[in-house]
């Protein structure tokens, strides 16, 4: 695992310094790309991915990932003159360690760790949180986003899901407990992102 903490620290600081600037200076097409989750979750599933160890290693690996993009992020905000609230601050940070969790976990089972049906539950996390993330985007917020964007993600989301059900999952059992966790898990993002 020691191995992969450089990669933790410098590449998570380094994209939450990123999506400070390109919150400003992206086009509007790619605006959400730097004010949304699913970069974040992406991220700590990278960082998982780069490890070779136990369960526990790409957790803690995830769990970091999302953190240290958010110490980034809002240390360069404000260091560039923006206002940043505590509250936001902790509420995404908690958020980065929730899902960096899920992501890291995820990553290790899909390298055929664990039973074929739980697999099919770690397949669904990344597109999960894809997915609710657009459908909040083109309901809630469409008026003031993008809604090509969204719906680019929703279709990323999907294609993940798709792929991960095809190469990393080898019975219709896991592939449907894929779809339906997917599904769950999207509509409880949803309703997370209603309630924020």
């Amino acid at each position: 695992m020691h191995r992969c903490l450089p990669l933790a620290l410098a590449g998570s600081l380094a994209a939450g310094i990123a999506m400070s600037f390109g919150q400003t200076y992206s086009p509007d097409a790619l605006a959400p790309l730097f004010n949304s989750a699913t970069p974040v979750v992406a991220l700590a599933g990278l960082v998982a991915a780069a490890c070779r160890g136990p369960w526990w290693a790409h957790a803690l690996l995830g769990a970091a990932a999302g953190p240290l993009a958010m110490v980034g992020y809002y240390s360069t905000t404000m260091l560039r003159g923006f206002p940043v609230g505590m509250r936001m601050v902790l509420f995404w940070c908690v958020a980065g360690v929730v899902s960096g969790l899920a992501m890291g976990v995820a990553v290790w089972m899909l390298r055929d760790n664990g039973e074929q049906t739980l697999r099919g539950v770690a397949a669904a996390v990344f597109p999960a949180v894809a997915l609710g993330e657009a459908a909040h985007g083109l309901r809630r917020i469409a008026e003031t986003t993008p809604s090509s964007y969204w719906w680019l993600q929703a279709a990323v989301g999907v294609a993940v899901l798709v792929w991960l059900a095809a190469m990393r999952l080898s019975s219709l059992r896991a592939r449907l407990a894929a779809l339906a966790a997917a599904v769950l898990a999207a509509r409880l993002i949803f309703v997370v992102y209603g309630m924020a």
